[in-house]
């Protein structure tokens, strides 16, 4: 990405103004503020890594893969016979804070605008998984799509689901 000279004065402006409301943070900022006002490249991708994009299609995933887990704990809860299956296996763990960062993002702007999904989004180490889920709720999703009743869903449906 090419900043002009107008934006790069802008963040340079910007970061200053930041280093003097963020005493912590000043060496951080100071240190940004140079890389712009340098127009170092090679710098410039650092700066650009707190930066990420989620296509219409990743977002909807996401949303589904809460609604899924919805799914799972009502018909769950709803159940008379629960066999061994416990409720801990039905926690949403969330996405890799590492590998899956603009997913795990976009859960925590979920989180402070809709109030539907926050019981969800409580989960242990931030919703950390610390291990990569993208691929398994995509599996998992495909199995809950095929369910005739998503929302009333049987034991061994369940069970399907999560063993996707």
């Amino acid at each position: 990405m090419e900043l002009t000279l107008t934006q790069r004065l802008i963040l340079i402006n910007q970061y200053e103004l930041m280093a003097l409301l963020d005493k912590d943070n000043a060496g951080k900022y100071k240190r940004n503020q140079n890389i712009i006002k340098g127009g170092y490249k090679l710098d410039l991708k650092e700066l650009y890594k707190d930066f990420s994009e989620i296509s219409e299609e990743e977002c909807k995933a996401v949303i589904n893969t809460l609604e899924m887990y919805q799914a799972l704990q009502v018909s769950y809860n709803n159940l008379h016979h629960k066999e061994d299956l416990t409720v801990h296996r039905l926690k949403f763990l969330g996405y890799c804070a590492i590998r899956e960062k603009k997913y795990l993002n976009y859960l925590g702007f979920i989180a402070d605008n809709d109030k539907k999904y926050r019981d969800l989004i409580q989960c242990p180490n931030g919703c950390d998984a610390q291990t990569p889920m993208w691929d398994k709720y995509s599996k998992m999703l495909d199995v809950w799509h095929k369910c005739p009743r998503q929302f009333h869903l049987s034991i061994a449906e369940i069970k399907q689901i999560l063993n996707a």
